[in-house]
């Protein structure tokens, strides 16, 4: 019998091509609950026959398929953590205001994934609101990708029917263009972090000055017995950003200085190498931040700002500068290909100073510029104004066809 009753109320329960169908009929009499029943049977029965589209379900809310979101884009990523952040600041616009929230100012507006569909006009509610956050381009275009990647997940096969998403309304956003970073720090701007940051924060920065191939979740995550050759010789990372493509470990060599300092950690700090009060470090942002701008330099990915990724930048530029070949800075960098390695290294350009020097020479003019001025003599009358030296007032003006210069003429 596929009709039973709960209460005061009918329930219906039945098969139908293969899967079971059960919920509460609402009604209160069993002639108004077969009714009922017939009803759905006769929907199901019209749908599989393609004579009716099933019912579009309500999607979930962004606070909820966040999470379905991250689990299911978790197990493709080596560095799920990133996902994970980037998460959390989009739900301060999407998701629900959590208890105890420590970003009163954010909107939490606690959407469901159908609202920017039906109204366009979120989407650039959340630009705004990003650009309100003082977002870099990058970080903007990072933001819509994970958005984009949500719906990516809602649209999957396995995922299409609990989501009721038909569309993805980040899919055609453009990317704002970005202005490549070429931010670098001296050899001082590195001593002045180091002096206004605390221990945990310094060991951080320099391990990842000493050792570039490694970033800030390699270095947060070494632990002394997984990571760290006992003669302290090599680091040695299994799982890091690109061993999907490298296909081996990250092993880098400990120069003698870093072999100093991490002697100095292994009497301060437990299991993992950076520990703050004997417990693993999550994130330095915030001392960095504090240490960066205690030292008088601009913080974040500002134009000229610098983050901990900026020490990348910078070894890979002193190496340059150092006349270490391209082939041996790539491996140090831990790079993939050596196109990598060229973006990150960004040099002055002193290979061009002889160049322009042999130009200044065959432009002799900084005589004429630099000429003290005099009262002018007159306007029209042919005599010297005061911008011209003495010894050029005299000078006759030779008249006759002009020659045009080649390029080979410059310096003969």
């Amino acid at each position: 019998m596929s009709l039973w009753k709960r209460g005061d109320v009918w329930q219906y329960d039945f098969w139908f091509e293969g899967r079971r169908y059960s919920g509460t009929t609402r009604q209160t009499t069993k002639n108004d609950a077969a009714v009922y029943e017939q009803d759905v049977r006769r929907r199901l029965r019209r749908q599989a026959a393609g004579l009716e589209r099933p019912p579009v379900a309500e999607a979930p809310r962004f606070q909820d398929w966040a999470e379905v979101h991250f689990r299911e884009r978790s197990q493709h990523m080596s560095r799920p953590e990133f996902l994970e952040d980037n998460l959390r600041v989009i739900l301060r616009f999407w998701g629900a205001r959590p208890k105890g929230d420590v970003h009163p100012d954010d909107p939490y507006h606690d959407l469901g994934l159908h609202d920017p569909i039906r109204d366009p006009v979120w989407i650039e509610r959340f630009e705004a609101w990003m650009r309100g956050r003082g977002s870099s381009p990058q970080t903007r275009n990072h933001y819509r990708s994970v958005l984009r990647g949500m719906y990516k997940t809602a649209l999957l096969p396995a995922y299409r029917t609990a989501s009721g998403v038909a569309l993805n309304p980040f899919r055609d956003l453009p990317r704002e263009s970005v202005v490549e970073r070429m931010v670098t720090i001296s050899v001082e701007d590195l001593r002045r972090w180091l002096t206004y940051a605390s221990y945990h924060v310094r060991l951080a920065v320099a391990i990842a000055a000493l050792a570039p191939k490694l970033r800030l979740a390699n270095v947060l995550a070494l632990t002394w017995q997984e990571n760290i050759d006992p003669d302290f010789r090599f680091i040695t990372v299994h799982q890091h950003k690109t061993v999907k493509t490298l296909r081996r470990p990250l092993v880098v060599p400990i120069s003698e200085q870093l072999r100093v300092i991490l002697r100095d950690a292994r009497q301060r700090t437990h299991t993992y190498v950076v520990e703050y009060r004997q417990r693993p470090v999550k994130t330095i942002r915030g001392g960095l931040r504090l240490a960066v701008q205690r030292a008088g330099l601009p913080f974040g990915r500002a134009v000229d700002g610098a983050t901990f990724h900026t020490l990348r930048h910078t070894a890979a530029s002193l190496l340059a500068e150092l006349g270490e070949p391209e082939a041996i800075r790539k491996e140090v960098m831990g790079h993939r290909n050596i196109a990598t390695t060229q973006r990150y290294t960004h040099l002055k350009p002193v290979h061009e100073i002889p160049a322009h020097e042999r130009l200044a020479d065959a432009v002799p003019i900084a005589d004429l510029v630099t000429a003290p001025r005099k009262r002018a003599a007159g306007k029209g009358d042919g005599k010297n104004d005061g911008t011209l030296p003495r010894s050029l007032e005299e000078t006759p003006v030779k008249t006759g066809p002009t020659k045009t210069l080649a390029a080979g003429d410059v310096g003969r």
